[in-house]
């Protein structure tokens, strides 16, 4: 009997010496999500490169001469889901977190010059009319600068961010962001601007609510098909 519970007593011992030895794997995984869950995007030029690797493989767009670029906001609209699949012969479209005035400019050699497009559409993000609007006409200012060095995309068409239902409190912010926007496309050649309320709005004027339902920032289909017939209108096509 003593014997038994010698036994039962050093098995204890050994699983309470082992508790720590079994419980560093966990503790790892824990730091390792906790770290990776808060980390900041990586938008180098080799990240970009791979994302647009390997969407070049899933979507291929070899005749497009139409390069439609999005971010964070536009990549949370319904635009892949738009009638007849935006006809991606003549429309290649990049939508990404990763992507934006600033990454464009800066890895423009692949994110641009290398589809080669004949006109290419930035969609801008809300906060880089809020917090980075400073930065981001540099951006653009570099972007045009580059688009001369490559010779490429004779067309760009620059869009402001969508003063949508749920940005309406930097309503003011924002129509300041796209009047300076606009100012500083005047006397480039080759750029414009596109309002998209222009698109979006309802009877009244202003930007229909139902087209972002139901959260009031994402674009639907509807919403999506407006805009997927402007963008063919880029192609030189007409949506028939």
């Amino acid at each position: 009997m003593n014997k038994h519970k010698d036994t039962q007593s050093e098995s204890r011992r050994i699983i309470w010496l082992l508790m720590p030895v079994l419980l560093v794997p966990l503790v790892a995984t824990g730091v390792s999500i906790s770290l990776d869950f808060g980390s900041p995007l990586d938008t180098s030029c080799e990240s970009i490169r791979t994302f647009l690797e390997e969407t070049d493989q899933i979507r291929v767009t070899k005749d497009a001469n139409v390069l439609i670029l999005g971010g964070a906001t536009f990549t949370q609209w319904k635009f892949r889901s738009a009638r007849d699949k935006m006809t991606p012969q003549q429309l290649r479209v990049k939508a990404s977190p990763l992507i934006g005035p600033h990454t464009v400019a800066r890895c423009f050699e692949r994110t641009v010059a290398h589809y080669q497009p004949m006109t290419t559409v930035l969609f801008l993000d809300p906060e880089d009319g809020l917090a980075g609007a400073e930065a981001t006409l540099n951006a653009l200012d570099e972007i045009v600068q580059k688009r001369t060095y490559w010779s490429v995309s004779p067309g760009l068409v620059v869009v402001p961010p969508t003063v949508t239902p749920s940005l309406q409190g930097k309503a003011v912010q924002l129509a300041d962001f796209e009047t300076r926007v606009q100012n500083w496309a005047a006397d480039k050649v080759g750029v414009e601007t596109f309002d998209t309320a222009i698109l979006l709005s309802d009877a009244s004027g202003r930007v229909d609510p139902r087209l972002f339902w139901p959260d009031g920032s994402t674009l639907g289909k509807e919403g999506c098909d407006r805009l997927r017939a402007r963008m063919l209108m880029y192609a030189g096509l007409s949506d028939s």
